[in-house]
């Protein structure tokens, strides 16, 4: 697919033209390996997000993409090197971000406590609601990773390996992107779905 000093990009197993994978080329476990929140990490989101444009070795074939890491549940992460899904994001999913958009901020100080709820799917179309903490942010030019850990897992005293998180494009507004981050513990609003440490409840694959 793609060869780079910094990061691979290759198909993601289930033979669709929506679902690519980009790894970096050095060892990284995962989201939790402190690395990848250094001024020394390259930035994978954007190389990812440029990999999935059309023309490129990822190109996603779908509607909208979406951009996820899983957390380092077991259960969860089959693989324990850190790569980026490249997919596309199941229909009606940005719909609902944009119904909640007055009430989410590009504030990072403020991202911890913007919880939402989101309908996702299961693998087989079943309905999956669960709950994100989402923000706005015009690029992907920042390390979305340094980010997480500065604005929402260092303030509520969880850990890196607990999180997910997940970008997608903002299609209202001034545009920008739309990250989304949850684990299993997190601390909803009272009739809110909770949380997951799983990105596959928005993106899909085959």
């Amino acid at each position: 697919m793609r060869t780079t000093p910094t990061y691979v990009v290759l198909n993601g197993g289930s033979g669709s033209n929506h679902d690519y994978l980009l790894l970096p080329s050095c060892r990284i476990s995962g989201i939790e390996c402190p690395f990848i929140t250094t001024a020394s990490a390259p930035n994978y989101w954007l190389e990812a997000w440029n990999n999935a444009q059309p023309g490129q070795p990822g190109h996603v074939v779908y509607p909208h993409i979406g951009l996820g890491v899983n957390s380092a549940d077991p259960t969860i992460r089959m693989q324990d090197q850190l790569h980026i899904h490249l997919a596309g994001i199941h229909s009606g999913i940005q719909t609902q971000l944009n119904n909640h958009d007055s009430a989410i901020s590009n504030d990072p100080t403020r991202w911890r406590n913007q919880i939402v709820p989101v309908w996702g799917l299961t693998s087989t179309g079943l309905p999956a609601p669960r709950s994100y903490r989402v923000l706005h942010v015009a690029n992907l030019n920042g390390n979305l990773f340094r980010l997480l850990l500065d604005s929402v897992v260092r303030p509520t005293g969880t850990t890196m390996a607990a999180q997910m998180l997940a970008v997608t494009p903002r299609l209202t507004g001034s545009g920008g992107f739309y990250v989304l981050n949850s684990e299993p513990g997190l601390p909803v609003p009272a009739g809110q779905p909770g949380g997951t440490g799983t990105v596959d409840f928005l993106l899909a694959y085959g």
